[in-house]
This record gives structure tokens, C-alpha cells and sequence, in this order.
């Protein structure tokens, strides 16, 4: 059995020790059925004390176990984040598959914020970068992947806000003109209607698509010739 106490050097503040308490109740993993559904990871508001160890009325060998076991699931789980990058709810889906029940997942997530293994808002940041310079995804395209991963809306938005308008629509461009070329054998109307799809898909906007189609096709190469 696993229990996790608040830290002795985190005692001032009642209602985040409180909502700790009351989110990792005594679990035991590694054995039994985990959950069926993992929960999400939850966010207070303000500090949280990180949890410990307790070793009240354990023999030395019951502690030494449950060290053993804590120690590989954390090993476990820098592994899995050596190999990709994961969100705090991928993270707590490795947990659930080896027993910790989603009780405790909030004390296990705070024990790897404290060491840096896992942090929503930087995770997020990196996933944009990504889909957006490289797959060239728009915002409502970033706003799913990221909910699919669980990340809050409110970071989610947070940082979407520093998305530019003009940059978007520069990203959408570039990928419009490297389909246009594919499009050489449809008329004009096929040809805009294919691409506007393809850039919706993306997720861009409404806008932005119809900026991007009618600067395309008004301004193909002269190898390009739609009929």
C-alpha cells in the first residue's frame, strides 16, 4: 500500500494540502486491474506540497519494496519521455497501465513537475512549434491535436494568441503553392475548391483559405495553367 503525505516543508497552505489529501488517497499499483479510464490530470490553483513516502507501521523490507517500486515506475516513465515527447495525461495513461490507480495520479504528476519531467505549458509550446512550422497546421487543427493529448483549453488558447495573423496566413500560402502544382489538370473552380479544402483541413480559417486560394491561383507559375 502507497500512501503520500504532504511534505514536511509545505505545511502554509491548507487548501492546496487539502486538495492534495483528498486527490491521492491510498492506492496500491503495480498489481490488481488499473482503471479502465484514466482521469485527467487536475490543476489547483498555488502551490502544492510535493508528496512523500509514508513509512508509518512498515517493516524495513515493506519499504524497500515499495521504493523499488516507485523507483522503477519513475524509470519507466523518463524512458517513455526519452523516446517522445508526452503530455502530463500521456503520462498518467503510462501510470494507469501499470496499476496506479487515477486517485494518486496527481501525486505522482507532482513529483515529476518537481523534477521537470513533465510540464503542460512547455510541452504545448513545443507541439505548436511542431504542427505549425513543420505540418503547417492552423489554430483549429493545433486546438484539436492538443485536446486530444488533454491539454487545458486555457493554455491551449494562451498560447495560441501569440500566433500571428500574418504568419498564419504566410504558412498557409506556402502550403498552397506547393499543392497548386498537383492541381495542373483541373479547371479553376475544381482547382480552387480542392485547395480550399485541403488548407480547411489544415485548420485554418475561413479568412485565411480564401486569401491564400485567390493569391495562389492568381499568382502560379507560369507552368501551372489551369484550365
Amino acid at each position: 500500500m502507497v500512501r503520500f503525505t504532504e511534505s514536511p516543508d509545505d505545511t502554509d497552505n491548507n487548501s492546496a494540502a487539502g486538495a492534495l489529501d483528498e486527490s491521492v488517497a491510498p492506492v496500491t499499483f503495480l498489481f490488481g486491474e488499473p482503471d479502465a479510464q484514466p482521469q485527467v490530470a487536475r490543476y489547483y490553483a498555488g502551490p502544492i506540497a510535493v508528496p512523500t513516502l509514508d513509512t508509518s507501521g512498515l517493516t524495513p523490507q515493506q519499504v524497500e519494496d515499495q521504493e523499488l517500486q516507485l523507483a522503477d515506475l519513475e524509470s519507466l516513465v523518463v524512458r517513455a519521455l526519452a523516446r517522445k515527447d508526452l503530455s502530463e495525461w500521456q503520462v498518467t495513461e503510462i501510470l494507469a497501465a501499470n496499476g496506479v490507480n487515477s486517485s494518486a495520479f496527481e501525486g505522482f504528476l507532482t513529483i515529476y513537475r518537481s523534477k521537470g519531467y513533465v510540464d503542460d505549458y512547455a510541452f504545448a509550446e513545443r507541439e505548436i512549434e511542431r504542427l505549425h512550422r513543420r505540418k503547417g497546421f492552423g489554430r483549429s487543427q493545433i486546438q484539436r491535436e492538443l485536446g486530444a493529448k488533454r491539454v487545458s483549453q486555457e493554455i491551449v488558447s494562451d498560447l495560441l494568441t501569440a500566433l500571428d495573423d500574418d504568419d498564419e496566413l504566410a504558412r498557409a500560402l506556402e502550403l498552397a503553392e506547393k499543392k497548386a502544382p498537383s492541381l495542373l489538370r483541373l479547371d479553376r473552380a475544381t482547382a480552387e475548391r480542392r485547395l480550399s479544402s485541403f488548407l480547411q483541413r489544415k485548420g485554418y480559417p475561413s479568412q485565411v483559405v480564401r486569401d491564400a486560394v485567390s493569391k495562389t491561383l492568381a499568382t502560379a507559375p507560369s507552368s501551372v495553367r489551369f484550365r
